[in-house]
């Protein structure tokens, strides 16, 4: 018996990071008996003699578009232009990844296209989450290196609008990846974006990264809305100043969170967006109650 990680699945058989090498493997059937269906990024045990996976290892997270388990790292991938930020996604994204315990990092892209003045203004909405941000330019390679060091030894996974180069950094973290799908592109005269199922790329500089078919969004349905603010780093600190127990930071008076927006600690546009989606989670909970 030996331990690794999936790094693809297809058709039913797995491919097994173990100690460097590759093993294609089938799942037991007994997973299927228990609806438990193995996903990319599984720790897992295998055997060897029968090309099996036997065991599957806890959790720590999953997501389920794309199915991917145990993530350490959410690189939200936004550009100054092209397209303009859709700051409510880059908000929901934050709040889906607290909430399953994935670390955060925001990385604007394309940051050879403007000045310093429209890099510094997105920085500023999110420094108070201090959340790490690093400035990438695919085109003039900025910015790498200290992806890199963040990355190494964690498993990470970019999501953000279409077109803002999440493609475009894989290929510069993963050369062997851009070299792979020029010559699919060739062979079959399609574009550069060829994959068709989620797996793990390995780094030469440490860690791994997920290539998927398309990630935008995740579910934020399980989020009570009471706990809502609470997935808010930029407004922890506030919290438990506020008048009442269980405030919520929209209508209620003595509100600490309402005040440090005033006071420009917290943006105001964050802090709108944060409201419009309370009360789409008070929506979604009135409906299914």
């Amino acid at each position: 018996m030996r331990q690794g990680i999936i790094t693809k699945g297809v058709g039913g058989f797995y491919d097994v990071l173990v100690d460097g090498d590759i093993i294609r493997c089938r799942a037991r059937g007994i997973f299927r008996k228990d609806n438990i269906v193995p996903m990319v990024g599984d720790k897992v045990t295998i055997s060897t003699k029968n090309k099996a996976i036997v065991e599957i290892h806890p959790r720590k997270n999953q997501l389920l578009r794309p199915a991917v388990a145990n993530i350490d790292l959410l690189g939200i991938v936004l550009a100054p232009i092209h397209p303009e930020p859709d700051f409510y996604l880059i908000d929901k994204l934050m709040v889906s990844a607290e909430n399953n315990g994935i670390k955060i990092m925001l990385l604007i892209n394309k940051v050879d296209l403007v000045g310093d003045k429209e890099i510094r203004d997105i920085m500023d909405i999110y420094k108070a989450t201090q959340y790490p941000i690093i400035t990438l330019s695919c085109k003039e390679k900025i910015g790498f290196e200290k992806l890199k060091g963040i990355i190494k030894d964690n498993i990470i996974t970019l999501a953000g609008q279409s077109g803002v180069g999440k493609s475009s950094i894989i290929n510069v973290l993963c050369p062997e990846k851009e070299l792979e799908t020029g010559q699919l592109s060739e062979k079959i005269r399609r574009g550069r974006h060829t994959t068709r199922h989620t797996k793990l790329l390995i780094l030469s500089s440490g860690g791994m990264i997920v290539d998927t078919p398309g990630f935008s969004t995740m579910n934020m349905n399980e989020v009570m809305p009471e706990d809502l603010s609470y997935l808010y780093p930029d407004f922890l600190d506030y919290i438990h100043q506020c008048r009442f127990n269980g405030c919520m930071h929209d209508q209620e008076p003595g509100c600490r969170v309402k005040e440090a927006v005033a006071e420009g600690i917290i943006s105001q546009g964050r802090y709108q967006r944060y409201i419009r989606i309370l009360n789409e989670l008070k929506e979604f909970r009135r409906n299914i109650w």
